[in-house]
């Protein structure tokens, strides 16, 4: 067999589970009263998807180009089955987008540019930049859970209802938004770069 058609496929497995390992943390950030971070976890899954989507692609196109005639690859991976407290998940995120970045994904493209394959290298060490922006934004958010920062900060910043769109000035986000009555855990800060 092919490594590479053996490395893809772990790497569809992993972004798959990863896609539902996010999914389910989203839940537990919001039942927790971290409404952004239960976004951003959601936005992560489908980052993920968007990578498992062609990472099965490029399986099925060294398929065709190779005429195999493979229905199944069996391939041994292992499961990250972390499931816990907001702070608990983004830590065990953490190590694995730090994992797929700096070792995983750049073994794959090493592999796959030695077997004639350097499209398939190209894109697997630019998934591996987008995991590591996703190990640099959970780290960001286990930083500032850690240190009661979230909703806290040093200056007045300007925070932004994310149900009605309401501004406040402050260190902290109102209580309740004065707008739509929606609790402080919809506040984040306001970011307008575009």
């Amino acid at each position: 067999m092919i490594q590479t058609i053996e490395n893809l496929s772990k790497a569809f497995a992993g972004e798959s589970m990863a896609r539902n390992r996010y999914t389910m943390y989203s839940k537990i950030a919001m039942n927790e009263g971290f409404d952004q971070i239960w976004e951003i976890f959601l936005l992560t899954a489908d980052n993920e998807r968007e990578h498992a989507k062609w990472i099965f692609r490029m399986i099925n196109d060294i398929k065709t180009s190779q005429s195999l005639g493979m229905e199944e690859i069996v391939v041994e991976t292992w499961v990250s089955n972390i499931l816990g407290t907001t702070i608990e998940n983004l830590q065990a995120s953490i190590e694995w987008e730090e994992y797929e970045f700096l070792t995983m994904y750049p073994e794959f493209a090493e592999i796959a540019k030695s077997e004639w394959f350097p499209e398939i290298a190209a894109r697997l060490n630019a998934i591996a930049l987008a995991e590591n922006h996703h190990k640099q934004r959970f780290e960001k958010l286990l930083n500032q859970l850690e240190w009661w920062t979230f909703f806290k900060k040093e200056e007045p910043t300007t925070w932004m209802c994310r149900k009605c769109g309401y501004t406040h000035m402050g260190k902290i986000p109102p209580a309740k938004c004065p707008s739509c009555n929606h609790e402080s855990a919809y506040f984040q800060i306001m970011c307008e770069e575009f």
